[in-house]
């Protein structure tokens, strides 16, 4: 009788770990600030072995929503327009697949030929955080994809606010802390006008700017390094330093190149902790999988911080 018993509780057990599993198949629309989602998330998804993704991205770089709405009109008419790097990823096949290997397609045929549980867009990081570059191209594109994908949840992927010493600002007149609210604005404006969820790395990058113990030091762009030497980035999780050579001097010179935009290494983790939180509502402090570039302690942290954000967002009824 207990055997009977104990075999009806495993089974029941099983049947309800299989039923709370998601298999999701998501689409996004957008640039590098997406690209660098398939980065960890499909591993931490395998890792984790409670779900399942398939993961495509659409990829153009620097692409703002002014030219993916212009493109879904170039390969409306003619078909053998590509101009889309496409990677996907399979948590349970490829979920080490390099950003890197795409192949050329349009989001048309994407739309067309699949069906898509969710679909992300985004506007480019330099526009992101001025309403009026939104539109009328997002509602163009969204009008597009629900023609389409009438059974998709369409999605933002808020984008976040470059680090505190970008040279942009000057140009933009803002501060960091002005283009992250101006960017939590913009998107939002658009979420509610066609009642949209929002996936906010914004504001999990400024909470980790908040809670990190160790916060930024601005680098002196006037500092000289020995190679392999950087500029030390801790503190933010957005900025990378590497080296490159400018070969149209001669000899060949090497120099820092920094970018002041992109998620680093850390960032692409909490990217990952972000969108698990959000797409499996899940606990991203629960999260098990840590990349062994990255310390355990530090991991901890970035983890809170998805997991703030994605609690803490109050998402459009």
């Amino acid at each position: 009788m207990f055997a009977k018993v104990s075999g009806l509780l495993i089974l029941l057990l099983a049947v309800m770990t299989t039923l709370s599993a998601k298999e999701l198949k998501v689409l996004m629309i957008g640039n590098s600030f997406s690209r660098c989602v398939g980065v960890y998330l499909p591993r931490l998804v395998n890792a984790e072995n409670k779900h399942h993704l398939i993961l495509t991205s659409a990829y153009i770089g620097g692409c703002p929503l002014q030219k993916h709405h212009a493109k879904l009109l170039e390969a409306e008419k003619n078909p053998a327009v590509k101009p889309y790097g496409i990677t996907v990823w399979d948590s349970k096949k490829n979920p080490n697949r390099k950003t890197s290997d795409s192949v050329a397609g349009n989001v048309n045929e994407l739309l067309k030929n699949n069906q898509y549980d969710i679909i992300t867009i985004q506007q480019s990081s330099a526009r992101s955080f001025d309403y009026k570059t939104y539109q009328p191209y997002a509602d163009e594109l969204i009008k597009y994809i629900r023609k389409y994908q009438k059974n998709a949840e369409i999605v933002i992927h808020q984008t976040w606010a470059y680090r505190v010493d970008s040279p942009s600002f000057k140009g933009w007149k803002l501060d960091q802390k002005t283009m992250y609210e101006k960017i939590a604005a913009a998107y939002r404006t658009l979420a509610e006008k066609h009642k949209l969820r929002v996936i906010p790395m914004a504001d999990a990058v400024q909470i980790y700017r908040q809670d990190t113990p160790k916060k930024y030091v601005p680098i002196d762009r006037k500092a000289t390094y020995k190679f392999p030497a950087l500029p030390d980035f801790s503190g933010d999780v957005v900025g990378v330093s590497l080296w490159q050579t400018n070969r149209k001097v001669k000899p060949p010179k090497r120099y820092v190149h920094n970018d002041y935009s992109h998620l680093n290494n850390q960032g692409n983790y909490l990217q990952a902790a972000c969108w698990y939180a959000f797409l499996f509502n899940e606990d991203a402090e629960k999260i098990s999988y840590t990349p062994k570039s990255i310390k355990a302690e530090d991991a901890e942290l970035l983890r809170k911080c998805a997991q703030k954000a994605v609690k803490n967002y109050c998402q459009v009824k």
